[in-house]
């Protein structure tokens, strides 16, 4: 693994980690509470931080492996469309997912959280895309 790769995958796991906790733990928390179908044991006192973190690390890597590789974004506004894209159909598929086998979100709370994740994923592509395409300073030339 390449440094820029490396760091573009730290920085948009800290950006994802950072905006899921914002929206999701501060500012819809009480709408999510709301449209939770709830059961006995179903949502922790306090999540597996090391596994929210692992999560975001995974699809942070996801993102800067296909940016780098394939899709050669390296400006904010192109990894912020193609982390859009991705956050949307990753969103979209996991939702249809939950909603097809669980009993547990609302119509609502799906189409909410389907449009939260594609925003996060769109900022922390934009911010990934970024990084990978920082230019090394290169060093004066010796004056010898």
């Amino acid at each position: 693994m390449n440094l820029k790769l490396f760091l573009a995958t730290i920085a948009g796991a800290i950006i994802a980690f950072f905006f899921g906790w914002l929206v999701y733990g501060v500012m819809l928390m009480d709408f999510f509470t709301a449209n939770t179908i709830h059961y006995e044991g179903l949502m922790m006192e306090m999540p597996n931080i090391f596994l929210l973190v692992l999560g975001y690390l995974a699809i942070s890597f996801f993102m800067a492996f296909v940016f780098q590789r394939w899709a050669a974004f390296t400006t904010f506004m192109s990894g912020l469309y193609g982390g859009l894209v991705i956050g949307f159909f990753f969103s979209f598929t996991v939702d249809l997912y939950i909603m097809a086998g669980m009993n547990l979100y609302t119509p609502t709370s799906t189409i909410v959280d389907i449009v939260v994740n594609t925003v996060i994923y769109g900022i922390t592509g934009g911010v990934i895309a970024f990084i990978l395409g920082l230019k090394k300073e290169k060093e004066p030339a010796s004056q010898g």
